[in-house]
């Protein structure tokens, strides 16, 4: 089960990593400068911070609870998938780059994929 989800995270790592190239390359969106994502205004920095800490108590606390019937792996990418559609919208609706978002929509729907194939393949 855990190389099934290693296999499953490598590959959403590849796949994540080609289809935001083919998306920044079809909408001709820049890339960003920072390595990592910072939040655009107040508001998506609270809304950041309360879904990282609902994560995280989930985590600790349905983490003991549900061992043995839940994987952790998907409790994680079902953390991905709230983060990017939640970014996703975020950016559509404050940022300066008009298409920026897709590219978190796509992440998103990679996620919503994996997510779906750890269900189907376990």
């Amino acid at each position: 089960m855990i190389a099934k989800a290693l296999m499953l995270c490598l590959f959403y790592i590849v796949a994540n990593f080609f289809a935001g190239q083919y998306v920044r390359k079809r909408w001709e969106i820049s890339k960003r400068k920072e390595l990592l994502y910072w939040p655009l205004n107040r508001t998506h920095a609270l809304m950041e911070a309360l879904l990282m800490i609902g994560f995280l108590f989930g985590a600790i606390s349905l983490g003991n609870q549900l061992m043995g019937s839940i994987n952790w792996v998907y409790y994680l990418f079902l953390y991905f998938l709230i983060s990017s559609v939640s970014r996703a919208f975020m950016e559509w609706k404050y940022a300066k780059n008009e298409h920026i978002w897709i590219s978190q929509l796509t992440e998103a729907a990679i996620a919503a994929v994996l997510l779906l194939s750890f269900f189907i393949l376990a």
